[in-house]
């Protein structure tokens, strides 16, 4: 039955990638071989790190998914490569194109779950960074600088095009989510940025909030509701849903806060992203024609994380 199973998901992405491919009018051999090869190896391993039947065959999936990862990502033309047979695994573009950020998230026990990813530079030579998700023991923190080795992990959907650049260094801003646990889901914004050793490091002070100056953001809410938060490009804004408890003796505890039907926002002003309080966004959001902006960004910043948003 596992082969069946096996032999299904890998015909069936060979014919979805042969028509994609032919629906553009383009089939690309330029890539090397392996890399197609490698892909459908990777494309089995990431279905069984997602629905494996227990916890171990899921980290043990995923374990053998990162070391055929790390072998695809040394591969000549990676960089480029669509890799778009992984639909579990986010795969990012920084705007610049100096780098793409992979990341994604295997279910641990109790119903918690735990990020994984790595940092690609465009360079040849330059090593690829891996992260380290580090989230239990920073739970909260919005007010710390972390490292790739200490990373607060999320699956990243959604890079903002534009770029912050503050005395020579360059900051991306990034809106990730978090599955987190059986009874809430996260979602967040933080920063990347790189020191002069090209070290990465998340979460810079450029966010203005109501309770003052923070290095990253974010909200949770309960399991069973969907939640923006997101990059609008017609707004130019971060927008997201404004939340109260169902119940008022559950306020501040996050897993029983759902929408109001409100929404708040972050602007980019004078080199921070600042708290905009119950922003007026009803008609981007009844038109249909955001939906219809989101082909205007590249393919190559898509995540294909599925779903995106949650």
């Amino acid at each position: 039955m596992r082969q069946t199973l096996i032999f299904c998901l890998l015909f069936s992405t060979n014919i979805a990638f042969a028509q994609k491919n032919k629906d553009a009018g383009v089939l690309r051999t330029d890539f090397d071989a392996s890399l197609y090869e490698e892909q459908l190896r990777l494309t089995e391993l990431m279905f069984w790190s997602q629905y494996g039947d227990s916890t171990f065959d899921r980290n043990d999936a995923n374990y053998l998914f990162i070391r055929g990862l790390v072998r695809a990502l040394r591969t000549e033309g990676a960089f480029d490569f669509p890799f778009d047979s992984l639909r579990y695994v986010s795969k990012l573009y920084t705007p610049d194109r100096k780098y793409r950020i992979f990341t994604w998230q295997v279910k641990q026990e109790f119903g918690t779950y735990r990020h994984f990813g790595c940092i690609l530079s465009n360079e040849a030579s330059a090593p690829i960074l891996p992260l380290i998700d580090q989230s239990d023991v920073y739970i909260g923190r919005d007010d710390t600088i972390l490292t790739n080795k200490s990373w607060y992990g999320a699956a990243y959907f959604q890079i903002v095009p534009e770029i912050i650049k503050i005395k020579g260094t360059t900051y991306y801003t990034l809106i990730g989510y978090d599955p987190h646990e059986p009874f809430s889901q996260r979602k967040m914004i933080d920063f990347l940025w790189f020191d002069q050793e090209g070290i990465p490091h998340f979460g810079a002070p450029l966010l203005e909030t109501a309770a003052g100056i923070k290095h990253r953001f974010f909200i949770e809410y309960a399991s069973d509701v969907m939640v923006q938060l997101r990059y609008d490009l017609d707004a130019k804004k971060i927008v997201y849903d404004h939340l109260i408890p169902r119940n008022n003796e559950n306020a501040g505890l996050g897993f029983d806060d759902v929408p109001d039907g409100s929404f708040n926002a972050f602007v980019f002003k004078k080199k921070k992203w600042r708290f905009e309080d119950n922003t007026d966004i009803r008609l981007q959001y009844s038109s249909p024609e955001p939906e219809k902006k989101k082909s205007d960004t590249p393919k190559k910043t898509q995540s294909g994380l599925l779903p995106p948003e949650n």
